[in-house]
C-alpha cells in the first residue's frame, strides 16, 4: 500500500469513527432530553470536534436526525425480511412473524420507543417524529417495500393493486399498534395476518 493509499484509508477510518461517535451522542441526547433539545454544538463538543466539522459531515440537524433514524432501523428491517423468508408460500405465517417482530422490537427499542410514543398529550417530545412520518416516511416506505417485494416474489400472479392495498394496510396498521398499543404483539400480528389474507383472497 502506498503512502497516499494509507493516508486515504486513515482519513476514511477517521471519518467513519467520527460519524459513529456523533450518531451515538445524538442517540443519547434523544433518550436523555428529546430531539428538540439536541444541539449540534453540544454534540460536536461531546465528541471533540467543531460544530462546523459536524455540519460538514452531516449537513443540518435534520440530516443528522435522518442518519440516526436510518442507522437505528437498518437491523430492524433486516430482521423483518429474515422473518418473511422463513415462510415461503405462507402469507399468514410470514405476515404474522414479521408484524410480531416489528411491534415487539419497536416497543422494546429505547430510541424507537422514544421517537414513536412521545406525544404532546403525555408531555413528550415529538420533534423527531416528522423524520419518520412526513419527510419521505423512511420507516413506512421501507417496510412497505420489504413486504411488497416478498409478496411479489412469492405470488407473482397476484393482482398488483390488491398487493398494494394489502401491504400499505398491514404496514400502517402495524405502525398504529406500535404508536398506540392496545394488544400484545402476537394478537396484533394475528389480526394483521387475517387482514393480509383477506385482501389477497387467501385462506387465513
Amino acid at each position: 500500500m502506498s503512502v497516499v493509499d494509507l493516508r486515504a484509508e486513515t482519513r476514511a477510518f477517521g471519518r467513519a469513527r467520527l460519524r459513529e461517535l456523533a450518531l451515538e451522542a445524538a442517540r443519547q441526547g434523544v433518550l436523555d432530553r428529546g430531539w428538540a433539545a439536541v444541539r449540534m454544538g453540544a454534540i460536536a463538543a461531546a465528541i471533540g470536534i467543531s460544530r462546523q466539522s459536524l455540519h460538514a459531515e452531516f449537513g443540518t440537524k435534520d440530516d443528522l436526525g435522518n442518519a440516526l433514524v436510518m442507522q437505528e432501523t437498518a437491523e430492524f428491517f433486516e430482521g423483518v425480511r429474515v422473518r418473511l423468508d422463513l415462510h415461503p408460500g405462507d402469507l399468514a405465517g410470514g405476515v404474522f412473524e414479521a408484524v410480531q417482530y416489528m411491534v415487539s422490537v419497536a416497543r422494546d427499542n429505547p430510541l424507537l420507543q422514544t421517537i414513536l410514543t412521545r406525544t404532546p398529550a403525555n408531555g413528550g417530545d415529538v420533534s423527531l417524529l416528522p423524520l419518520l412520518t412526513i419527510r419521505g416516511e423512511p420507516l413506512v416506505d421501507r417496510a412497505i417495500e420489504i413486504l411488497g417485494d416478498w409478496v411479489h416474489e412469492q405470488w407473482p400472479s397476484a393482482d398488483p393493486n390488491d398487493v398494494r392495498v394489502m401491504v400499505e394496510s398491514v404496514v400502517r396498521l402495524c405502525l398504529s399498534h406500535i404508536l398506540t398499543p392496545t394488544k400484545s404483539p402476537a394478537d396484533a400480528a394475528a389480526d394483521l395476518a387475517v387482514v393480509a389474507c383477506r385482501c389477497l383472497r387467501m385462506a387465513d
